[in-house]
């Protein structure tokens, strides 16, 4: 059966190169709203009361999980295929590399949770089924769900899980799809009648992948959302940006919005889940172009993980931010390096989908073709950083040319049950002491009726048992390594049984994962590619600008600053000077008088230059 599959593997890499010469082949609609759907979209404003189709009131007391956290199941749309000349729907597709990316898709899937699979007709799931047995991975765990669609980007229309209540009560929020893809927009009523879950059906635009949290309040998203609902033709009238902003806080139940800019060499969509992605509470992924690409997008991805680096994860401590580089083309080498050429292609690592204990991402090479190298260092890559996961990838060549790749063709959601770790963890580099303190908070709809930590020295096979001792809603404990040196590394994670008989660890894939403890620098350290903050100048906003204008900047310590503006024949224009404090600093005008063109902006810091950038004037 092995060979089977390696011949289907073959058979699609000599196919590979066709499929990427017509992004709309076989009537597939691309991650991007496409050019008749914005001309759809501006012909159909409707006042926003027409909008809300369901009208419940948003309940108090809400928490967005994190993607990170455990879930029930994962939805995922089956790869329809569509006659190339009239573009009718010719049934599930079991002959592309899409439907190969389906198959093995939902295969990972329900080796962790039942994978449920929207088909567009009930002959389809005969179809998928049969095509999964000769591929050797029947479905197992599983269900249909038939429901017509318009394309396969899931994560985008899909609802989000959002716990609420004193009995961490599901319920799904909808946002408003692309005008154009109608069938897309609606599933969530079917997702919610199968879940027998309430739905709540905002008039707010925004999509899946351009949404991304820490599971503690804050929310990541990128200035598609503000800059879509500020648009006429979204909302009659209007949304302000402020409007957009408390809409977004109502749905999610966010303390803290960090908007990020929107890149524009990414495939089409702007999406944060092309550059950047949450692996934990406290950890973050954020691409790194290589010094050959030129595209204006490695700039602003600069921009987004500056910004990061100045926010503080549940911990009040710095969130570890990894880099994650750029996937070249089949021949390894980065060939594609201008704007117009990456976002032909948009290839990215970081867009993978993680559910429960496995982390599936998106490769570009199989056993016949593509950068292999790559993809066995990436892997390996992504279990140093997520320890314990099952790691595995899939050629997504075939959905880069889209512009979307693993993350965006699937939707976890959370799980029924929850139990809900708080845990500023010990581990990476620590001074050599006599006891470590850990400190939980562990919150479940039943209660906990106990917690404890286990934990090891390096090298032995048994797991010491610390009980936690519940102390004003915190468990507390002081773990004691006894006799230990510099060379020593302890290795633990927390379990906790509920009262109503469900046991959870943390991390979430314990115990074969686990925090660790070590007291030097070791030789595979991932330092190296942790992001530390520096003196920094940010892109200014809006860039054109018509009006006001702002220009952002971080400073490492309090200092005296200056920004100038100068036209393209070196005249000042602008200076401002300002005692910057320790952190995020502003300087903001209005250029509505100025004359169009371009202009630079510095930064001085103590007298010292830091950065010049670009800005236009309309």
């Amino acid at each position: 059966m092995r060979n089977k599959i390696k011949l289907y593997l073959v058979v699609f890499a000599l196919c590979v190169n066709q499929f990427a010469s017509a992004q709309l082949n076989h009537g597939r609609l691309p991650a991007y709203k496409t050019n008749a759907e914005s001309a759809l979209a501006k012909s159909t404003i409707k006042p926003f009361s027409q909008l809300n189709k369901t009208g419940i009131v948003m309940p108090a007391n809400m928490r967005y999980p994190g993607e990170f956290e455990e879930s029930q199941v994962v939805l995922i749309s089956w790869s329809d295929l569509y006659n190339d000349i009239t573009f009718e729907y010719e049934g599930a597709d079991t002959i592309t590399e899409w439907g190969f990316v389906s198959a093995q898709l939902a295969n990972y899937i329900q080796q962790e949770v039942p994978v449920w699979i929207r088909v567009y007709e009930a002959k389809d799931t005969v179809t998928v089924k049969a095509f999964m047995q000769n591929l050797g991975t029947p479905l197992v765990n599983y269900k249909f769900i038939v429901s017509m669609g318009n394309a396969w980007w899931m994560r985008d229309f899909a609802p989000s899980g959002i716990y609420y209540g004193t009995q961490d009560s599901l319920l799904l929020v909808d946002l408003k799809y692309y005008d154009g893809r109608e069938y897309d927009d609606t599933f969530s009523i079917k997702v919610a009648q199968e879940l027998n879950l309430p739905l709540y059906s905002s008039s707010l635009y925004g999509e899946g992948g351009n949404l991304m949290t820490d599971g503690f309040g804050r929310t990541f998203f990128s200035t598609v959302i503000t800059n879509t609902n500020a648009s006429a033709w979204a909302h009659n009238p209007a949304w302000s940006k402020a409007q957009t902003l408390d809409t977004m806080r109502n749905l999610f139940a966010i303390d803290s919005v960090a908007e990020l800019g929107e890149l524009l060499c990414d495939g089409g969509t702007g999406h944060i889940d092309l550059y950047t992605k949450m692996i934990d509470e406290q950890t973050i992924l954020v691409v790194k172009y290589p010094d050959v690409i030129t595209a204006g997008d490695k700039k602003r991805v600069e921009d987004a993980y500056q910004y990061m680096t100045t926010m503080v994860s549940p911990y009040n401590r710095p969130y570890r931010i990894y880099r994650v580089e750029h996937p070249t083309d089949d021949a390894g080498v980065h060939s594609r390096k201008t704007c117009n050429q990456m976002t032909q292609d948009a290839r990215t690592f970081v867009n993978g989908l993680t559910v429960n204990k496995t982390f599936i991402y998106p490769s570009y090479s199989n056993d016949t073709s593509g950068n292999k190298q790559q993809t066995v260092k990436m892997t390996e890559f992504f279990k140093s950083i997520m320890p314990g996961y099952k790691v595995v990838d899939i050629d997504s060549r075939s959905l880069s040319i889209l512009g979307g790749e693993i993350h965006c063709i699937s939707m976890q959601i959370p799980a029924e049950n929850p139990v809900h770790f708080w845990h500023p963890s010990v581990d990476g580099l620590q001074p050599l002491q006599t006891s470590y303190r850990i400190i939980a908070q562990i919150t479940n709809r039943s209660g906990i009726s106990s917690a404890v930590c286990k934990w090891r020295i390096k090298g032995t096979n048994t797991w010491q048992t610390l009980p936690l001792t519940d102390s004003s809603n915190y468990y507390i404990g002081n773990l004691v390594p006894g006799t230990i040196s510099v060379d020593d590394i302890i290795e633990y994670y927390l379990e906790a049984e509920t009262n109503n008989g469900k046991t959870a660890v943390k991390p979430i894939t314990a115990p074969e994962g686990y925090y660790r403890i070590y007291f030097k620098t070791p030789p595979t350290s991932l330092n190296d590619l942790e992001v530390k903050p520096k003196d920094y100048l940010f892109g200014a906003h809006p860039n054109p600008a018509t009006n006001q204008l702002t220009i952002n900047f971080y400073a490492m310590e309090a200092n005296q600053a200056e920004i100038s503006i100068y036209d393209i024949t070196g005249k000042k224009c602008f200076t401002e000077k300002t005692n910057a404090r320790n952190g995020l600093n502003a300087v903001s005008l209005n250029v509505a008088d100025w004359q169009s063109g371009m202009y630079f902006y510095s930064y001085h810091l103590n007298g010292q230059l830091i950065s010049t950038r670009k800005l236009i004037v309309k």
